[in-house]
């Protein structure tokens, strides 16, 4: 089964771009970093982190 990838990003009227999480449907955080008002030029590697993060795994010491 080929899982769909959890975040994803949408071009706002003011040529910006959003980056969303599918599960919630709600503005992606990380770090306290809201991912909203990005360059279209940086969106695409960003969500390419999210995802690995999200992937790694969970180590608790």
């Amino acid at each position: 089964m080929i899982e769909e990838p959890r975040f994803g990003a949408h071009k706002e009227p003011d040529d910006t771009w959003t980056i969303f999480d599918r599960r919630t449907g709600k503005i992606a955080e990380r770090s306290g970093l809201i991912m909203v008002r990005l360059n279209k030029n940086v969106v695409l590697g960003l969500v390419q982190i999210l995802e690995q993060i999200e992937d790694a795994p969970k180590c608790f010491h």
